[in-house]
């Protein structure tokens, strides 16, 4: 067999389909260049509805916010301007808030919730689908709900609350503070909650049920097996989720509180991002809502490198 294949000149390799190598394009060029060409289209879009525009508003930051005329460049005077504004401290202490009272109640009822779910009771399956349901449906679709059930007048929620008796007067969900910011926190609670219950459970899906016997065993009771048991299988979960939740209440939380309240009353739901649109689409100060925006990012990117970096971490131990 050799001699025939030396006799006729080719190459044992060629013979057998595989590629001689040392080509720009070879067979294991190709073959690496693969999953790089599945995901240029979706790197295009991409490009052309984000990363344009992310980089162009940082751009338009730099800028005065003339409208109607050629636009001055000003270097960082709009970050200066937004940093010592009267505004900005209580803006950012809002968000503050806001990110911490949804990363708190959403770890709490989530890890309850899928606690509560884990376990094996009749029409389990319709209940986790119940309990799902919130994240499903579209933010406009919650906030327009949401509003009708806080409506003053009419809403159902001070209907209740006067028929079971908790309040003879009706309350101002929306139109006065605190009331207003409690009420868009439960809201955005109610709409998170699904998505940390679902990483929960499958947390808890990873944990052996050996561990669980030998905690029994060991004399452990159901309080001491979720605390050396079902807490540390559950820390990666709950640092990923924490992340998660900080960089999209902060960052991307807009819809619900702009459909509600557009950032009122008196300021009261106001967030960083409610505020950046504010500054763009209502005071036409377009450089200053650029530098708002900017300012966001550099915060996002800060939580995104920790996820990011965890993420990492987590993969290395794993392997």
């Amino acid at each position: 067999m050799d001699s025939k294949i030396r006799g006729s000149g080719l190459q044992p390799a060629a013979v057998i389909g595989q590629p001689t190598g040392g080509r720009w394009f070879g067979y294991q060029k190709r073959e690496a260049l693969v999953p790089y060409a599945f995901l240029l289209p979706s790197f295009l879009i991409l490009a052309v509805v984000f990363f344009y525009p992310m980089i162009y508003a940082i751009i338009i930051s730099f800028y005065s916010n003339d409208i109607g005329s050629a636009a001055r460049f000003v270097g960082w005077e709009n970050y200066r301007g937004v940093i010592s504004s009267d505004w900005f401290p209580t803006v950012m202490k809002t968000s503050v808030l806001w990110t911490i009272g949804n990363v708190v109640f959403v770890c709490g009822f989530s890890l309850a919730i899928a606690l509560m779910l884990d376990s094996k009771f009749p029409a389990r399956g319709f209940v986790r689908a119940l309990f799902f349901l919130p994240w499903a449906i579209p933010y406009v679709a919650a906030g327009l709900i949401w509003g009708w059930m806080f409506d003053y007048e009419f809403g159902v929620l001070n209907y209740l609350i006067h028929a079971i008796g908790l309040s003879s007067d009706k309350i101002n969900f929306l139109i006065a503070c605190p009331e207003a910011f409690f009420s868009l926190t439960g809201v955005s609670i109610w709409k998170l909650v699904p998505f940390g219950t679902v990483m929960f459970l499958a947390g808890l899906q990873t944990i052996p049920a050996e561990y669980y016997e030998a905690a029994k065993i060991d004399g452990a009771g159901p309080f001491q097996s979720f605390r050396f048991v079902t807490l540390p299988g559950l820390r990666n979960v709950a640092i990923m989720l924490t992340l998660l939740i900080t960089i999209w209440s902060f960052g991307r939380t807009f819809t619900v509180i702009f459909l509600l309240t557009e950032g009122g009353p008196a300021g009261c739901t106001e967030t960083i991002v409610i505020r950046s649109y504010l500054e763009a689409f209502k005071f036409f100060r377009v450089g200053t809502a650029s530098a708002i925006g900017a300012i966001v990012l550099a915060i996002s990117l800060v939580f995104s490198i920790a996820y990011l970096a965890f993420l990492h971490r987590k993969g290395r131990t794993q392997s």
